[in-house]
């Protein structure tokens, strides 16, 4: 017995027109989105979680230190905030280039930027990201600090004292987040972790100590590390031009050059 078997026949165009435009339109991601997803990735690596746990058991450690060694008289939340900050702030820098270099050294670019090929955004959004997770963790130091201030006064009975508090936490903040922008551009530029953080720590450094042999007060036109300290005291001691070069220099050209070398590399 043979069976006939009817040929079904192709769905009109207005049929298919019809499907199609009943479908949700596409929707492109938010900058937002991208920022929550960067954080996401600095936080789930077992090297990110590492990096945090050191940089808070530092700033615990120097406080513990400080509650060892109490001044005499008034204590003052500065020199707790002093002590807290004084590793922490060595060490945050890496998460802006860890933030930077991971899609490159972990081999993940390729899904990165085929999910979002928009790479300048996604660069962005690893900036946003970096500076975000490191005012996080400047919190939680600052927590510890005025902790610190508190248990002291309650432990010693003596007086505390928080003047100029707001002033130094807003200073400590910017100080953080323009470090943390200069080794985000590093990695940027770099794209090998180990290479951009051996470079962030060393070009700057060499130059503070080459530079006023070579070229005298000349060199603060490109010493960085004054301009973060001035920035951090609030006081820019008359050199604004000065300070506003070494960063342009050394933070917001990087920058730039980052942005534009991540653009066009190479992804495999």
């Amino acid at each position: 017995m043979t069976t006939v078997t009817e040929a079904v026949p192709p769905a009109p165009a207005k049929h298919r027109d019809q499907v199609a435009t009943s479908l949700p339109p596409a929707r492109g991601q938010s900058f937002l989105k991208l920022v929550t997803l960067e954080l996401r990735k600095s936080v789930d690596t077992r090297s990110g979680r590492v990096l945090i746990a050191a940089i808070l058991l530092l700033a615990v450690a120097a406080v513990g230190w400080q509650l060892t060694h109490l001044p005499r008289g008034t204590i003052n939340f500065d020199g707790f905030l002093a002590a807290a900050t004084s590793g922490p702030v060595m060490i945050l820098p890496v998460i802006g280039v860890m933030a930077m270099t991971s899609e490159w050294t972990q081999r993940t670019a390729l899904t990165t930027f085929t999910l979002s090929p928009r790479r300048i955004r996604v660069q962005l959004a690893k900036f946003v990201s970096a500076i975000v997770l490191g005012a996080v963790v400047t919190t939680g130091v600052v927590v510890l600090a005025l902790a610190g201030t508190a248990l002291g006064g309650a432990t010693s009975g003596r007086a505390t004292s928080y003047a100029g508090m707001g002033g130094e936490i807003a200073a400590g903040y910017l100080t953080v987040a323009l470090n943390v922008v200069m080794a985000a551009a590093f990695g940027a530029v770099i794209a090998q972790t180990a290479v951009a953080i051996l470079v962030f720590y060393i070009a700057p450094t060499a130059w503070r100590l080459a530079g006023p042999e070579l070229f005298k007060d000349n060199a603060n036109w490109l010493d960085v590390f004054g301009a973060l300290g001035r920035i951090a005291e609030r006081d820019l001691h008359g050199m604004l031009p000065e300070t506003l070069t070494a960063i342009g220099v050394w933070i917001v050209l990087p920058t730039l050059v980052g942005l534009w070398a991540s653009s066009r590399r190479e992804v495999k």
